[in-house]
């Protein structure tokens, strides 16, 4: 390289764990992974009972393996089967709860103990006084990933549920699209430190990709709303259409509100069944079903027959 080449020390790259990646050349057979070392050599590997059950199930496909010191890791694909979903519901995803629901129910999942580990993790981050950048920056990512696994630990659980309670009742997930958030919490924005600090370490996106996946995973349909047909699920009331006049229960509205737009975008890919998804926004959008007859407007006019 240029380095060589001008006479400047070089450095030899290593990798800090130690791993092997492939996907060729490897098979499951007997309970086993085998890895082909040399010509005629193999490397078989046990698999756990939970891991031969996963991998045997219809659809299951083994794409490649990544095998460390102490760890080995399957990566498998599945094609599973589409849900026919007959009604959608709305996930509003806020900074202490994700509020799930529709016309018909609505459900809350709290998760304020996300918002504590982040503020322990930023209290003891920024208690530190040593010089030492190194020392510093290695810490905190100690303590920055100890947070993610909690919070992603927490989050797994509530998508969990709403996934499975999703496909157990048949309903397609809508979810809103609040990309661009941030921007509402920068410097200059007149707002707190705390609160910009507490607002911005939002794990919105993680609650996304996991229900994403999980849903993908069992088949069920995501229906992803753009930024206008989001804009205004929270303060617009799902019966009169009207401003909200009260913020008590502005999650629960926005779950509704989601849930009534995502059945208008689930009813135009399915046409025949397009006014039983729609519901009652088909009946509020449909009005009277006959005309109102004004007086003197709209009353008949009589014809004269003329004379030629």
């Amino acid at each position: 390289n240029k380095s060589v080449r001008r006479g400047f020390p070089t450095r030899t790259p290593y990798s800090y764990r130690q791993q092997l990646v492939s996907c060729y050349g490897f098979k499951i057979e007997d309970g086993g992974l085998e890895i082909p070392v040399s010509r005629g050599k193999r490397l078989i590997l046990p698999l756990t009972r939970h891991v031969l059950e996963v991998i045997s199930r219809p659809g299951v496909k083994v794409r490649s393996f990544t095998l460390t010191r102490n760890r080995l890791s399957l990566c498998i694909a599945r094609d599973p089967a589409v849900i026919e979903c007959a009604s959608t519901v709305g996930v509003d995803r806020n900074l202490r709860n994700l509020t799930v629901g529709n016309d018909d129910q609505t459900s809350r999942y709290d998760l304020s103990k996300s918002v504590r580990i982040a503020g322990t993790t930023t209290r003891i981050v920024s208690s530190f006084r040593r010089n030492d950048d190194r020392i510093r920056t290695r810490i905190a990512s100690k303590y920055g990933r100890r947070r993610t696994s909690r919070t992603s630990h927490l989050l797994h659980n509530a998508t969990k549920t709403i996934v499975a309670v999703a496909v157990q009742r048949r309903t397609a997930i809508v979810l809103e699209n609040i990309e661009g958030i941030r921007s509402l919490y920068r410097k200059g924005n007149c707002q707190g430190r705390k609160y910009r600090g507490r607002m911005n370490g939002w794990s919105f996106g993680e609650a996304q990709r996991q229900i994403e996946y999980k849903a993908r995973w069992a088949g069920l349909p995501v229906i992803r709303l753009s930024r206008r047909e989001t804009r205004g699920s929270s303060v617009s009331c799902p019966r009169c259409g009207e401003r909200l006049q009260s913020d008590k229960h502005r999650d629960m509205v926005a779950a509704i509100n989601l849930a009534r737009r995502g059945r208008v975008r689930f009813a135009r890919s399915r046409p025949p069944i397009l006014l039983e998804a729609q519901g009652r926004a088909v009946e509020a959008v449909k009005g009277n079903p006959t005309t109102t007859v004004i007086p003197g407007v709209d009353a008949p006019k009589l014809t004269h027959q003329t004379k030629s």
